[in-house]
């Protein structure tokens, strides 16, 4: 579910990852894909460490408290480092792609995720293919093989 949101963005926003970040159009792809592996990465550590309500807390309409924050964080700067390494940005491009798109990610997200009441995380463990209960005594799902 989370790929279909990314790639949604993605026609929406290749436009402008070129035009005012000024990323290679034959990029944009890998952009994505990192974006979207980082922050399933993320959601799945913070999961599986017992963080379902600070993930529930980023993905919603209200204010995030300090430990949504410092997922956010993570993300942008796991993202961050990826572009680096993994694509061949520079590191102001990397910034500017990163600090672009997380919020168009979570916006997302967050509408997917307020279509049930504040206290339902089906939506979320669906988005970014977290199970909980029954596997390995109730760990969450990997989710590496999203963007595969």
């Amino acid at each position: 579910m989370l790929e279909n949101l990314l790639s949604g963005l993605k026609g929406e926003f290749a436009g402008e990852l070129t035009k005012k970040i000024g990323i290679p159009i034959d990029k944009v792809d890998d952009v994505m894909k990192i974006a979207g592996q980082v922050a399933s990465t993320e959601v799945t550590k913070e999961a599986t460490s017992g963080g379902l309500d600070t993930i529930m807390n980023l993905f919603s309409k209200s204010a995030n408290n300090s430990s949504a924050n410092s997922l956010q964080d993570n993300i942008v700067k796991g993202i961050v480092t990826n572009l680096i390494s993994k694509v061949g940005l520079d590191a102001s491009m990397a910034n500017m792609a990163a600090n672009y798109l997380v919020p168009m990610i979570m916006e997302k997200v967050t509408g997917e995720n307020s279509t049930t009441p504040d206290n339902d995380a089906s939506p979320i463990t669906k988005m970014f293919g977290l199970a909980t209960g029954g596997k390995s005594g109730g760990l969450m799902d990997t989710i590496g093989s999203f963007f595969n």
